[in-house]
């Protein structure tokens, strides 16, 4: 485009700019200011009167909806308790302390046991269960204790009561809010949830019950919906008007009283008496959870609502005189800012047709969001190009370097066969039977991984090798090793490709038991768990710092450039690029104790 041509399509563009503020500031004033007033005055009267007949409506939809939280979490609750009375080993603990069989040690597994179901929901404080011959057995997060329970027990209820009242109920029972009488710092309001614990196995057997605590926030929160509400609140009582949750702690566990009037007058005398709301204007509805024995009680007030309306009205009549006078200003102000932002993308975008490709758009405050999504996308674009060169350098250096190995791996392993045979026939010779195996088995390790070493093999051959190669680490710690194999025969045919886990077995061997003074020990075993592969190694050794084992959790470690971390980092990066991500892998250790990975791979996608 010549010259003239561009001052030509600048100076339209100019032109156009002013044309378009001027025509939005006059069609706003003629379509707007009108219908605007028209608006606003009809509004005031019909928003009052919606406010009115809408907000029991309003009511309703906000007590099914809390219900409707309530019963859906109550209900994940009770399957936690499920889980815990039909766990066959708890069963099994749980008939153990009846019969008085290793008394203490069978307390200490069931506690254990116990505690693990502490991280399955918020909110749980406490487990317990009541045998049959009057043991007590809980996990207590409140107190801390193996011994001091934060409601059972001292000034609170006796465990022969809890078992004599919920021993031979069917289905879930419910106990209303109370405050934990053996807590000494702070207050904790709880309540609970008992079932009894059925043997099956024995002819339905009663042999306990099972109490799960819940902290009352988790009520509240459901009350509250994790947002105070200036205008409406709601809490529970039971059928008794007991309050199982209110904001005011202090008068959980107190009754309503229920006058002549009935349930709804009784919560709205209450609800004036606590003097949340202006007494005039309360509104208040109910609602029954049947399961639970339990009832949402909804208080509400119109007042300060109807209010904000008024003066919401009033607020807007100024607003509106005071905005048309700077509503024009600002039009032109904005298409101005507009025409600015497009010119420094536009710029941008030429620098870059003429060679200039590092130039990026500047994203400052003024621009417009619009315009400012065009240029992050655009330099997102650019540094996409950018990083795909860079790709396309590194991947033309690594072909080369693989080319390189390729050739020196085709020259090594002849040499390396033909030595070790030479070897091999001598130790034969002098009736080194020993040496003749290990050498061998070091021939056959190296041919396996040498010959078509990308390849793909079922698990059967992987465990041949894994023979060899342990039957050499046996050899080289003197038979101090202890390792032990697992794999089903289902497994033996899944296909995976050649040498995926050895990185990890050498590992344990380079690394692991490097300076441990106690007997070696290398776990493995492979299953099949649906359409998944799960592949497992452990070892006795001296464990990986937690930095290490979070990067690599974290597939951090595919960067690392440790020269001890070549064989980890290429295992990582094969089997996440093998598999597209559908695989898994997870480690965990200590210090001093063990080291144990964990892999799971789509068997299904193993070839």
């Amino acid at each position: 485009m010549s010259c003239k041509n561009k001052r030509s399509v600048a100076y339209s563009m100019k032109r156009n700019r002013k044309s378009l503020g001027v025509q939005l500031v006059l069609s706003f004033l003629v379509t707007s200011i009108i219908p605007i007033i028209v608006l606003n005055l009809f509004s005031y009267y019909s928003i009052s009167d919606i406010v009115i007949d809408n907000h029991k409506e309003l009511m309703e939809y906000n007590l099914d909806r809390t219900k409707t939280a309530l019963e859906i979490s109550i209900k994940s609750y009770e399957d936690v308790l499920y889980q815990i009375y039909s766990n066959d080993e708890i069963i099994h603990l749980i008939n153990r302390i009846n019969r008085e069989e290793e008394l203490v040690v069978s307390k200490n597994q069931l506690r254990r046991t116990l505690r693990g179901y502490f991280y399955v929901k918020d909110y749980i404080k406490d487990i317990a269960i009541i045998t049959e011959n009057n043991t007590l057995v809980f996990y207590d997060s409140i107190t801390g204790s193996t011994t001091r329970n934060s409601w059972i027990g001292d000034s609170g209820i006796s465990q022969e009561a809890l078992y004599g009242a919920y021993v031979g109920c069917k289905g879930t029972q419910f106990m209303p809010t109370e405050k934990a009488p053996n807590v000494q710092n702070g207050s904790h309001y709880l309540f609970h949830m008992a079932h009894q614990v059925v043997d099956f196995k024995k002819q339905n057997q009663q042999i306990g019950i099972v109490i799960l605590t819940i902290d009352e926030k988790m009520l509240e929160d459901i009350c509250t919906g994790g947002q105070e509400d200036l205008e409406a609140y709601n809490f529970m009582a039971d059928r008794a008007g007991n309050l199982v949750t209110y904001r005011e702690k202090s008068l959980l566990g107190s009754a309503v009283p229920m006058g002549e009037g009935g349930k709804l007058q009784a919560y709205e005398a209450f609800a004036k008496e606590q003097g949340i709301f202006p007494r005039d204007g309360i509104f208040v509805d109910v609602i029954e959870v049947e399961k639970l024995g339990w009832e949402i009680i909804n208080v509400s007030s119109q007042e300060e609502t109807l209010g904000k309306i008024s003066r919401q009205q009033s607020f807007t009549f100024l607003v509106l005189l005071g905005s048309l006078a700077v509503l024009a200003v600002i039009i032109l102000y904005l298409i101005q800012r507009l025409t600015k932002s497009v010119k420094s993308v536009v710029n941008i975008m030429q620098s870059a047709k003429e060679g200039r490709l590092l130039d990026r758009v500047p994203i400052s405050p003024q621009m417009p969001s619009e315009v400012e999504m065009i240029a992050k996308q655009y330099n997102y674009t650019m540094d996409c190009l950018m990083e795909s060169a860079e790709k396309e350098k590194e991947l033309s250096r690594q072909r080369r370097d693989a080319e390189i190995m390729a050739l020196e791996a085709q020259i090594n392993p002849h040499f390396l066969y033909n030595t070790l045979d030479t070897i091999n026939w001598i130790a034969i010779g002098k009736k080194e039977f020993d040496i003749s195996r290990t050498i061998t088995a070091l021939a056959r390790i190296l041919r396996y991984g040498i010959d078509d070493s990308n390849g793909i093999v079922t698990i059967r051959e992987e465990y041949e090798w894994l023979k060899q190669y342990l039957l050499l680490q046996q050899n080289r710690l003197k038979d101090q090793l202890e390792s032990n194999i697992s794999i089903p025969p289902e497994a033996m045919e899944v296909r995976v490709h050649k040498l995926l886990f050895q990185p990890f077995i050498e590992n344990s061997f380079v690394h692991g038991f490097e300076g441990v003074k106690r007997k070696p020990v290398l776990n493995i075993s492979m299953e099949l768990v649906g359409h998944d592969l799960k592949v497992q190694i452990e070892d006795n050794g001296k464990g990986m710092p937690g930095h290490i084992v979070e990067a690599i959790n974290q597939r951090q470690y595919l960067d690392s450039q440790g020269k001890n971390q070549i064989g980890m980092r290429n295992a990582l990066y094969r089997i996440h690029l093998y598999y597209e991500g559908q695989a898994r892998i997870r480690v965990e250790s200590q210090e001093d104790a063990y080291t144990r990975v964990m892999i799971v791979l789509p068997a299904d996608k193993a070839i």
